[in-house]
């Protein structure tokens, strides 16, 4: 198991801070017991690049640059960018309480790409994880169009806000996807392997 991090206690329904023992730390909405399990499946992921699409203020991020492969990490880094029919948690700007530079002086390694995704894609090495956490349909559906032809057999695929309320925007897109879906138990994420 990767030690080279800790969990910060705090009540629950408010953010997790992850603390690394250089003594960077970051703050993530995931739950620990979520984080865990994204990090239990990216390093079982095949060799290749990791890619997360919604960074927000790093925390998820944070954890994933602990494996020491190429990190891509998008986010608009002004909040949720739009809200469709199927996405009721999160409005338009929530989550906006980050920055470009916020991300990239916690991940000074990390390629961080601003921008909507997946107009801001940019040239990658063979992905073996996504974590996904999106929150919206038409983010969701735009890495389920997007990502896989650009993944390794056996690359893994691990959707945040699936299952999750308010976020059925997500899930719908999981499950209108034609890929097969596994439900986390520990977590209830959904979890694509190519």
């Amino acid at each position: 198991m990767n030690d080279s991090y800790r969990f910060m206690p705090g009540p629950t329904h408010q953010l997790t801070t992850i603390r690394l023992k250089d003594g960077r730390q970051a703050e993530s909405v995931v739950p620990q017991i979520s984080l865990e399990s994204m990090l239990y499946y990216a390093e079982r992921s095949p060799p290749g690049a990791i890619v997360e699409v919604g960074v927000y203020r790093g925390g998820s991020a944070l954890m994933l640059s602990t494996l020491k492969r190429e990190l891509y990490l998008y986010d608009t880094f002004e909040g949720i960018p739009y809200q469709g029919e199927f996405d009721h948690a999160n409005p338009v700007g929530k989550f906006s309480n980050t920055s470009f530079d916020m991300a990239r002086a916690l991940l000074p390694d990390a390629h961080i790409i601003k921008g909507l995704f997946p107009d801001s894609l940019v040239p990658m090495p063979p992905v073996s994880f996504v974590h996904a956490d999106a929150d919206q349909y038409e983010s969701t559906k735009a890495i389920l169009q997007v990502l896989p032809p650009l993944m390794v057999k056996g690359g893994m695929l691990l959707f945040d806000d699936f299952f999750h309320p308010g976020t059925e925007g997500c899930t719908r897109a999981v499950v209108e996807s034609p890929y097969r879906v596994l439900m986390l138990t520990e977590s209830c994420k959904a979890l694509i392997i190519l």
